[in-house]
């Protein structure tokens, strides 16, 4: 009973969260807004950057429990809450060169090697990731989503030097988030047992 609560909460974030999403998008393709630009504005708010675990952590449960389609929609979530933010009226130059040097590497570069090389990092992680909840390996993956961060900190830094450290604070924060949660559901199983 409770979990058939917590599926029905869920189904109401996912479709409460993409209708807010089709909304905002629908009026600014209305507008004439090009969208491009639009999307990119927004997700310099640190909103969406901070958001990501409010969305990993639910999908990582439903993989766990097996339900692909939360998983889909949680992660759509995750991929739409760059828009979802107002545009800052103010940058934090660090966020600002680190936004400039992403767009130039990966978006704006004639060679498209870093885009793919990207879209594909993204994806292994995300499968990595949801294969060991889906085999019931929570801990491979809090593994995977501890290599992940310490990776892309690393090739933000490596690639992006000094503007590389605007990505550190967000996923340093966001690991933390996620190692204590991980921490508190191992001690309530320990407890358990």
């Amino acid at each position: 009973m409770k979990r058939q609560y917590i599926d029905r909460l869920a189904l109401a974030l996912i479709a409460l969260g993409l209708g807010y999403a089709a909304t905002i998008f629908v009026v600014e393709l209305s507008r004439g807004t090009h969208m491009g630009n639009w999307v990119w504005e927004r997700h310099q708010n640190l909103f969406s950057w901070y958001s990501r675990p409010l969305f990993i952590l639910p999908a990582a449960y439903y993989a766990y429990r097996r339900k692909l389609g939360y998983i889909i929609g949680f992660m759509l979530l995750m991929a739409t809450s760059l828009f979802w933010f107002a545009a800052p009226e103010q940058i934090p130059e660090a966020v600002s060169s680190y936004l400039a040097w992403e767009k130039k590497m990966f978006f704006t570069n004639e060679n498209r090697v870093p885009m793919f090389a990207l879209i594909a990092a993204v994806l292994l992680f995300l499968v990595v990731f949801f294969f060991a909840f889906w085999q019931r390996n929570p801990w491979y993956g809090v593994l995977v989503i501890n290599l992940g961060t310490l990776a892309k900190i690393v090739v933000s830094l490596t690639m992006g030097g000094a503007a590389g450290t605007a990505a550190i604070v967000p996923s340093v924060t966001s690991l933390c988030m996620i190692n204590a949660i991980a921490g508190f559901i191992w001690i309530r199983v320990r407890k358990r047992a």
